[in-house]
């Protein structure tokens, strides 16, 4: 008699729901929802006495959706599958060249190298490269500038996976072009990602997504040469969707037979999201918050907490890092023991996933942070477990990448013995790190600057262990504001710059008078302070163009979030004021004072207790502005109407009924007060529904709501034919760092947003404003090149989206050379070269450069010869201190040297811009297209490789492009001949940003030019210039003949003219250059003493549609380039033989096809060489930058 058990949950209730019964290594259950077909179902049999159990897989039609089967009750149908498979006969498979197999129901994992991802029709190993679907950017290009869009590649779908595998992103991403082109090695036909393919089907993850999830679900089954499982650095952009990928990562290995696993994020709000990412996966993982549990053994441990783990209290634990470093009571363990104990129950050094959620928060492991040297030593202890690295903004500074171990960028000795990989992992690769340790890696990045960070993201994407989108800023406004300083703040600022002077001299009083002692502890405070007073004025003063703002945009349906980073509840509370709005700057000058004594040996010193009184009432006499965030939510209806998101517990706030200002605990309708920063997150939660349900249109976000929350035009918010509002985020203060920074943007610009978000940031017109300008831009470079590959993509999808310019004076290599040229100059008796207005100063040059000598001595920033970033910083800060008038013409003069300094950069091509693109963006212009004539392998994995450039065009394409221009209203296009050399050329349309009308050059032998004569080529230009207009038939002989010319000669000979320089390349249509790639990075050293400091990346496409990326080597450089290395190597193999030796392949040989593509013959019948037609094929070249699969 038989006994049918389909998988039904009804049915698999008669099974053991002990996770026990899930053998090691035994995947859990795919967990479909509402399948048509269900996976293997186990028909049991008991034949005769002997109770033998026959299992017979069938097929079952579901005709009512079916409940998602947890991972402990699938155990029963994997027990009855093994049993079928150790009954059945074992037939050998016959071997075949390509991989097919043909799978039945919808049970299968998802395979990334697959259609649709399933392991059905046919497989190439290894030859799997598909289309980018990138997104083209709208409107015509202008060729005199580099729009972002040629930086950043818009997308929607991954370019590694199949087309047909995943859904769109709902929102375009975007990532840097060096990026996108560098490949990793592509997916393999038996890489697998353990999550169902359902989840795939029911658009649960999109295409971008997987990409992420296949790539770290490959890597975490490598390991490092110290035994240690790999890790990954999701590091896509806010709003991007880590979450998702992090729960399905948490899927993976939980169906490889993890078990254990941690999830450690920034604060507890975040819990709910991840129960949410899990849930909405439908991965039946249980998980629980370790801060409701005491901390005692997890195993041994009872609570309502841990049930939700089940009788084998596995799952995932979530915490947070203020969490892991606290300490137990009375001596007992720690959470992080706990922590450790739990995760290694199964296993010596475990085999969960640990997920470091927002992990920038341990980036100070080298500042000896107690939170980054946990998370060290949870690496080191738990070798076995795969790191996962989620964060959108990871590091800005070399030394905060110290706590990435996993990445294999260089070797870590203080890992445990790694383990056997987990019951599913095999560890299918070791990966060898380039550098011995992290301080030889640091030495060699800090020294290349922000190229050799830029590097580094490069290197990380080409081994696999990187993602770095950001969603794209289609549709999103950027403006800078000024609130300008009305004449009273002006008064104001000056009396508080020089009772500041006054405060000065009174703390050299008390130097003579040894009351002090060595004044060390004092100073440092005293200028710590005098930056926080007039960062505090700088805000106050932005609060009234912010409010006007933000009721315009409350009138135009938008909801607006309004940025700041302090809340002054410290300064506050200690005062003990309650019944006015204090002022944060009065309160900081205050409290400073209480640190000067005003006695000594017990006694009284009248002169300094009157000083100290003098000073006291006179900040008082100032009528200082009030708190910031006290007085936005004031003036924009109080805190019914303005949801706070704040870390503070406590608040002032205007009775109503009776003006009075009062203090109060916060809280928010429907919850209790908020006690303790506990009761502040819940408090914030509440205040974040009030704003995303529309019932407040004002929200004000501190540091303590600036990572994690959503704050966007979400659509789950559309109700009732209600449509939530575009929102308007007003940035009244930007944070020192640039990824706190990054991290308060993207609360309103984030995935599945119905409008697209509007950024405001208000800047006084005081100089000293560009102090925090700059701050925050330089660090962005850091970040976008440390973690996106190039230093314009900070923000995303462009750099200086606010437009700081000339406000931004530390991002780059001149502001410290230009701040030694500008106190040099205030030595001259007369105006140097530099232009200032000095219409502010009726003395004229004498008075200004007095007062600003006497304001230098004053601030203690002497001049000289040598100054460096620190000076230039330590200037920024001590400027504050000065008059309005003294600030805005130093802040002009130094302005001028950056910009003179760049300008002369610009013109000799020393200019560090980044990754630029050999194709478009350097000396040669805009070129036809790229050819390889020979690569040459050297030691220590570097190639030289030499290059053909190709510029001009055929008369017959340049004909085409006068057919498909546009109408020009002036009738100025048409083919032209100079009178002079008899040279013909076409003049064209071209679109400018500023509007006005501007045309361009197509030349037969050379890129298309912007100028005319030296100057734009403007319609006046044009109309004053001495060429003549000739007809196209006229034209064509002209044109072809230079065309054909210029394969061989210069322009000189082409000119009729003597060209004594043999290598003189003007006006030749074809160039030869010569570019190194490899292992850049790790000989930045030796690299940068030969070739010089300022060396650029350079991105080339070749015809092929592969893609390089390395520096140009010029000419005369080669031959020492190369003699230089093969000595350095035979140096280092004499020294270290075991170590250093490494295999040197032949010189890579061009075909005969090749060869004579590439040939620069003069001849007629050279065969020129068709561009790729679209981008399917781009990839970098595997010797990129590191190795990354030695």
């Amino acid at each position: 008699m038989f006994q049918t058990l389909s998988c039904h949950q009804k049915e698999f209730d008669l099974a053991s729901s002990d996770a026990s019964d899930v053998e090691p290594g035994e995947p859990a259950a795919p967990a479909p929802s509402t399948p048509k077909v269900q996976p293997a179902v186990a028909r049991v049999a008991r034949h005769g006495s002997d109770d033998e159990m026959v299992v017979i897989s069938a097929l079952v039609t579901a005709t009512s959706p079916v409940s998602p089967v947890s991972p402990t009750k699938f155990a029963f149908a994997q027990r009855c599958r093994r049993m079928a498979e150790a009954k059945s006969p074992k037939v050998k498979s016959p071997k075949v060249k390509k991989a097919r197999l043909e799978v039945e129901g919808d049970g299968e994992w998802l395979y990334p190298a697959w259609p649709k991802g399933r392991r059905t029709g046919e497989v190439r190993h290894g030859a799997l490269r598909h289309g980018t679907a990138d997104l083209e950017p709208e409107g015509d290009e202008d060729p005199e500038a580099e729009v972002p869009q040629q930086r950043m590649v818009l997308f929607q779908r991954s370019s590694l996976l199949p087309e047909d595998l995943g859904v769109s992103h709902p929102d375009p991403l975007c990532e840097p072009q060096a990026i996108r082109d560098t490949m990793p090695p592509p997916f393999e036909p038996e890489d697998e990602v353990r999550i169902p393919q359902q989840l795939v089907r029911d658009g649960l993850l999109s295409s971008p997504q997987l990409e992420a999830i296949a790539l770290a679900a490959r890597r975490f089954g490598c390991s490092l040469s110290t035994g240690a499982r790999c890790g990954f650095l999701l590091g896509d952009g806010t709003g991007c969707g880590k979450g998702r990928c992090i729960a399905a990562l948490l899927l993976d290995q939980w169906n490889r037979g993890n078990r254990r696993h941690v999830w450690i994020s920034a604060t507890t709000d975040l819990y709910q999201d991840a129960v949410r990412d899990l849930q909405d996966l439908r991965s039946g993982i249980p998980i629980c918050n370790l801060a409701r549990v005491k901390c005692r053994d997890l195993d041994l441990e009872k609570s309502d907490e841990l049930q939700k783990l089940g009788k084998n209290k596995d799952g995932v634990l979530f915490l947070t890092y203020s969490l892991l470093v606290s300490q137990g009571r009375s001596g007992g363990a720690t959470r992080f023991e706990q922590l450790q104990t739990w995760l290694c129950h199964h296993q010596e050094n475990g085999s969960g996933l640990i997920v470091l959620d927002e992990a920038h928060k341990a980036k100070n492991l080298d500042a000896g942070s107690r939170c980054a040297a946990l998370v060290e030593e949870l690496q080191g202890k738990c070798s076995n477990c795969p790191m996962l690295y989620a964060t959108a903004t990871g590091a800005t500074e070399v030394s905060h990448m110290q706590y990435m171990l996993r990445l294999g960028l260089w070797d870590h000795k203080a890992f445990g013995k790694g383990g056997d990989g987990g019951p599913e992992v095999a560890k299918v690769q070791e990966v060898k790190a380039p550098f011995p340790n992290f301080w030889a890696f640091k030495k060699v990045v800090e020294r290349g600057g922000v190229t050799a960070m830029e590097l580094v993201a490069v290197q990380l994407r080409l081994s696999g262990s990187l993602s770095c989108r950001s969603l794209a800023f289609s549709g999103t406004e950027f403006q800078l504001v000024t609130a300008e300083l009305t004449s009273s703040e002006v008064e104001q600022y000056d009396a508080a710059a020089q009772l500041w002077v006054d405060l000065r001299q009174h703390i050299e009083l008390l130097k003579d008078a040894d009351m002090l002692g060595d004044g060390r502890g004092i100073e440092a405070l005293f200028w710590a302070t005098q930056q926080r007073f007039f960062k505090g004025l700088l805000v106050a003063a932005k609060v009234a163009k912010a409010v006007r703002l933000a009721k315009d945009a409350a009138s135009n349906n938008e909801a607006v979030v309004l940025s700041l980073w302090t809340t002054n509840e410290a300064a506050i509370t200690r005062a003990g004021i309650y019944d006015s709005f204090a002022s944060g700057p009065e309160l900081a000058f205050e409290q400073f004072l209480q640190h000067l004594p005003t006695s000594k040996g017990g006694k009284d010193i009248p002169r300094v207790a009157e000083g100290h009184e003098s000073l006291l009432k006179r900040v008082r006499d100032l009528k200082l502005p009030p708190n910031p965030l006290d007085a936005l939510i004031d003036q924009l209806g109080g805190p019914s109407c303005v949801a706070e998101m704040s870390g503070r517990s406590q608040r002032s706030f205007k009775d109503p009924s009776t003006k009075e200002v009062k203090r109060q605990l916060r809280k928010a309708r429907g919850t209790g007060a908020a006690r303790g920063a506990a009761g502040a997150l819940s408090v914030n939660v509440a205040e974040q529904r009030a704003f995303q349900s529309g019932a407040k249109h004002f929200a004000v976000i501190t540091e303590a709501a600036s990572a994690g929350i959503s704050l966007h035009s979400d659509r789950r918010e559309v109700k009732g034919g209600a449509t939530p509002r575009r929102r308007h985020m007003i940035c009244l203060e930007l944070p020192w760092a640039a990824d706190k920074a990054v991290q308060q943007l993207g609360r309103v610009h984030r995935s599945n947003q119905l409008h697209p978000p509007k950024f405001t940031c208000i800047v006084t017109n005081l100089a000293g404003e560009a102090r925090f300008v700059s701050a925050v831009a330089k660090r962005l470079a850091q970040l976008g090149a440390m973690t996106r590959g190039d230093r314009h993509s900070g923000f995303g999808s462009r750099g200086d989206v606010f437009g700081f310019g000339r406000m931004d004076l530390m991002s780059g290599p001149y502001g410290p050379a230009a701040l030694s040229k500008a106190l040099a100059d205030l030595g001259l008796e007369e105006k140097g070269k530099a232009s200032v207005n000095l219409e502010r100063w009726p003395g004229g040059w004498e008075e200004f450069t007095a007062v600003a000598q006497m304001a230098l001595e004053t601030q203690q920033v002497s001049p000289g010869r040598d100054q460096d970033g620190k000076t230039l910083k330590r200037f920024l800060n001590r400027v504050l201190g000065m008059s309005c008038r003294l600030q805005e013409t130093l802040f002009e003069l130094l302005a001028t040297h950056v910009a003179s300094m760049e300008a002369a950069d610009r013109r000799d091509g020393l200019l560090n811009q980044g990754v630029l693109s050999l194709n478009r963006g350097m000396r040669w212009g805009r070129l036809q297209q790229v050819t390889e004539l020979m690569a040459e392998n050297l030691p220590g994995a570097l190639v030289l490789r030499r290059l053909c450039l190709m510029r001009g065009m055929d008369f017959e394409e340049a004909s085409a492009l006068l057919e498909r221009a546009p109408e020009d209203q002036e009738a100025m296009q048409g083919f032209y001949m100079r009178s002079k050399h008899e040279e013909v050329l076409l003049v064209l349309r071209r679109r400018t940003r500023d509007g006005q009308v501007a045309y361009q050059l197509v030349l037969p032998h050379d890129s298309p030019k912007t100028q005319l004569d030296g100057n734009s080529c403007t319609l006046a230009k044009m109309k004053q210039n001495s060429m003549r207009r000739i007809t196209p038939d006229a034209a064509k002989e002209h044109w072809t003949q230079q065309h054909r010319l210029s394969e061989t000669q210069c322009l000189h000979v082409q000119r009729g003219q003597n060209c004594g320089n043999r290598n003189c390349r003007s006006g030749k249509r074809f160039l030869e250059e010569t570019m190194l790639t490899g292992q850049v990075l790790v000989h930045w050293d030796f690299l940068c003493a030969l070739l010089g400091e300022k060396n650029s990346l350079v991105r080339c496409e070749l015809n092929t549609g592969a893609v390089l990326v390395g520096l140009v080597i010029p000419q005369d450089m080669v031959a020492r380039l190369r003699q230089s290395i093969l000595e350095r190597a035979e140096d280092d193999e004499q020294q270290n033989p075991r170590e250093r030796r490494r295999r040197q392949p032949d010189m890579v040989e061009l075909s005969d096809s090749e060869a004579s593509q590439a040939s620069l013959s003069s001849s007629s019948d050279v065969q020129p060489i068709v561009r790729p037609k679209s981008p399917k094929q781009r990839r970098v070249d595997s010797s990129l930058v590191l190795s990354s699969s030695e």
